[in-house]
């Protein structure tokens, strides 16, 4: 059986399915090929970061829990009142109708509690269960648990993001462990520069990258605006190119020129390489899904895709 990922006051506490329907087979809750759960915690925000099915114990980061239902109605009710989560979610139909002795149940709220917990019931992220599914109801679930980012006020202001809070930085040396600081954010990126030939506006411009990085220690999501500030400075850089070469201001459908066509037309000149091309495409589909969102994805705060877009950024306006 999979241990639970429990602790006291969670936010939301999920259950999975009996014993042998479902998430219990795998290795790992949720780890069914197709199975929509990590996804949607992340589509939702009740994730800043989308998880592997092998990581599954670190929703207890963001105040969420997992168990599941093995048809022992006392022990889960006793498990609920000992925890006692904000909420406490089936994760579909299926345990929702065994647990509550109903077989007619809709989706959302009930009107059972477990002591002070509420019970909602969500469409099943199973495969298996597509027909049914509806993300709105998930949604809806986390909106109920109000904002999962910090919410500044002037007690907090100076205060790390809660995430930071949990961070340590480890000596690979001495194995020790240390508190994660603001210093930590800002030597992480202190050295990640683009060449001096660079037009300066366009300096300028990765200068308030690096400056959305490191106050992502007081406030985490500026991290994720720091990458799609960057991205910017990558679409300045190669227009910058692009015009330096004489690039045509319409493309063959007569219509003013994108990011795609200044790049197919910078590799059609030799200005750029297949594997620079090829890259360049990838970060215009991160572009793409940053600038036009259903939902404020949070990227995480790795220097390393900073580093990345700040080499290829040098690559392309030096060759």
């Amino acid at each position: 059986m999979l241990p639970d990922v429990l602790s006291i006051k969670m936010k939301i506490i999920f259950c999975g399915a009996p014993i042998g329907n479902g998430q219990e087979k795998g290795k790992f809750y949720y780890d069914s090929p197709g199975d929509k759960f990590w996804d949607i915690l992340h589509e939702t925000g009740l994730t800043p970061v989308k998880l592997k099915p092998e990581d599954y114990k670190f929703v207890s980061l963001y105040g969420l829990g997992l168990t599941y239902f093995n048809i022992d109605r006392e022990a889960l009710t006793a498990k609920i009142n000992k925890y006692s989560p904000h909420i406490f979610c089936f994760n579909g139909k299926k345990a929702a109708k065994s647990y509550l002795g109903r077989r007619n149940i809709e989706y959302g709220f009930q009107e059972d509690y477990i002591g002070p917990t509420s019970i909602f019931v969500a469409p099943s992220t199973s495969v298996n269960a597509g027909r049914y599914w509806d993300e709105t109801w998930w949604f809806l679930l986390a909106a109920s648990v109000g904002p999962t980012v910090k919410r500044i006020n002037p007690a907090n202001y100076y205060e790390p993001d809660e995430i930071c809070k949990l961070m340590k930085n480890l000596d690979l040396n001495t194995g020790k462990t240390t508190r994660t600081t603001e210093k930590d954010f800002i030597r992480a990126i202190n050295d990640v520069e683009l060449h001096s030939s660079v037009p300066l506006h366009i300096r300028n411009m990765f200068e308030i990258s690096k400056a959305l990085f490191a106050y992502g220690y007081l406030y985490y999501p500026f991290c994720t605006l720091a990458v799609e500030q960057a991205l910017k400075c990558l679409e300045a850089v190669l227009s910058r190119k692009y015009d330096i070469k004489g690039g045509p201001r319409l493309n063959e459908d007569g219509r003013t020129t994108v990011f795609r066509d200044k790049i197919e037309y910078l590799y059609s000149a030799g200005m750029i390489s297949g594997r620079q091309k090829k890259i360049l495409h990838d970060f215009r589909h991160l572009r793409n899904i940053s600038f036009h969102p259903e939902y404020q994805q949070i990227l995480g705060h790795y220097d390393g895709t900073l580093r990345v877009l700040v080499h290829l950024m040098n690559e392309v306006w030096l060759r």
